[in-house]
């Protein structure tokens, strides 16, 4: 967990490699449900055209049903979900082991999503730091886009939400005694190398 810009999805997939587990985004699992053409997936996609968020309880059903493939069984990293108390309530299938919360202030998360690219084909992330602009080719084929919600008014109001619905589900998880903080100043590779101590 940890505010918009903090690098979870990196770190998540850096743990995934590692630990030899899946790791998957809310997101992510409702687009790959809405590809099988299954009833939910049907579901879901109407849900989407229409322009409305996918209900906390449709996203925990999903969760559910993805953490009885037998890939989770050794466990699975989950990026930034619960994202508020009605879907921590939801998830009320498992229990995490380790709430890792990445901690950037304000001002780095606006320098790093105001320099965000995302794919508009393959969905992948890229940053005008390393080099890509708007309009450019991504390997896939697609184009480098700057999505409405990486500008800085929505960064801002982002992370606002993030203070006002997920704060209260880290302090949940610290009740558990299961919260562990993390620096996310540096590169991916010294935020990852601290995420290490804590969970090996």
């Amino acid at each position: 967990m940890g505010p918009q810009g903090s690098g979870k999805g990196t770190q998540a997939e850096k743990l995934s490699a590692k630990l030899g587990i899946p790791s998957f985004a809310m997101g992510q699992l409702i687009r790959d449900e809405v590809s099988t053409g299954s009833e939910t997936g049907k579901k879901l996609e109407a849900i989407i055209n229409q322009g409305i968020l996918v209900s906390d309880e449709d996203a925990a059903h999903l969760l559910k049903l993805r953490l009885q493939k037998l890939d989770t069984q050794n466990g699975y990293v989950l990026d930034g979900y619960p994202r508020n108390l009605l879907q921590f309530a939801a998830f009320d299938f498992d229990t995490p082991t380790h709430v890792v919360v990445i901690d950037i202030p304000r001002d780095e998360s606006l320098k790093r999503l105001g320099g965000r690219l995302t794919c508009s084909v393959c969905g992948k992330v890229g940053s005008k730091s390393n080099g890509n602009n708007i309009g450019d080719a991504c390997s896939c084929g697609g184009k480098w886009i700057q999505r409405d919600d990486d500008k800085p008014e929505a960064i801002n109001r982002r992370l606002e939400i993030y203070e006002k619905d997920t704060s209260p589900v880290i302090a949940e998880y610290a009740k558990k005694g299961i919260v562990y903080h993390v620096d996310g100043i540096g590169s991916p590779d010294e935020v990852y190398s601290r995420i290490l101590e804590i969970i090996i």
